[in-house]
């Protein structure tokens, strides 16, 4: 486990990951995964609710290469694995499919989810998974309704993949939580079906291994450079100036040459 200014990061192999998913769709009690990248952990630093709700969570899955670095230049540590939400979404499809439970893709575009719902049935034959549009949210007061959550309930899902966006989503998966008795994993997914539903392509692999994700994301999605922004220039300035609060700069460019060296080295 590591911390990257105050939000917790779980470091586990592909295998592990697995592993934990298949043990805990099989007990009984109900666990949290989201997938923190650097604007998350931005946003978390001025809502104390939302950091909250990333420090309670069952696993914390890092998103995003930034966090890689982040954690170079702020401990002497490393972060040798990173999960998306989409590819653990789809891993957790497989395990549904297999294991005969039920998946639940809640939010997000209704046309997109249904979407990314078929995709998933075209990949795991015999998955059971559905969709469902809880309607508009609002983000500074996350309320769900008597019949959004007696419509989910009905659907009696083992997994449930919560598309409503950073924050809104940890906050509507902690309701959930406590509110439907068949639940075992709720994950945030953010925009995991835009992917799996082709609405919008997936970098390359090779963009992916070197970490221009966010480069792809801006030529397709011009609109999102706000958000681009914050996670390209105002989070490494903010890791830089930790570094210097810390005393620790130099060791930092240090630790952050190095790490960029490894993450090159070992990328094909």
């Amino acid at each position: 486990m590591h911390t990257v200014l105050g939000v917790r990061l779980d470091d586990l192999s592909e295998d592990k990951l697995r592993q934990t998913l298949h043990d805990w769709l099989k007990g009984e009690v109900a666990r949290t995964v989201v997938t923190p990248n650097p604007e998350f952990v931005m946003n978390s630093l001025k809502d104390v609710e939302f950091r909250q709700l990333l420090s309670n969570a069952d696993l914390a899955l890092p998103d995003g290469i930034g966090l890689k670095f982040a954690l170079a230049a702020l401990t002497d540590t490393r972060l040798e694995h990173r999960h998306t939400g989409a590819d653990t979404l789809v891993t957790l499809a497989e395990l549904a499919a297999r294991e005969q439970q039920k998946l639940v893709l809640l939010g997000g575009s209704p046309r997109k989810t249904e979407r990314a719902a078929t995709s998933l049935r075209e990949r795991f034959p015999g998955l059971d998974v559905a969709t469902f549009d809880p309607g508009i949210i609002d983000e500074h007061h996350v309320r769900l309704s008597e019949a959004t959550l007696a419509g989910v309930e009905r659907l009696a899902p083992q997994i449930i993949a919560v598309a409503l966006g950073q924050g809104k989503q940890e906050r509507v998966m902690e309701i959930l939580k406590n509110k439907i008795p068949a639940v075992r994993i709720l994950i945030g997914i953010g925009g995991a079906s835009d992917y799996i539903s082709m609405s919008v392509r997936r970098a390359p692999k090779t963009w992916q291994k070197y970490g221009f994700e966010w480069l792809w994301r801006l030529i397709q999605e011009p609109w999102r450079w706000q958000r681009i922004l914050t996670a390209t220039i105002f989070f490494p300035l903010r890791v830089a100036w930790a570094t210097l609060t810390l005393g620790r700069f130099r060791k930092a460019v240090f630790n952050v040459w190095q790490e960029l060296k490894q993450h090159f080295k070992h990328t094909p």
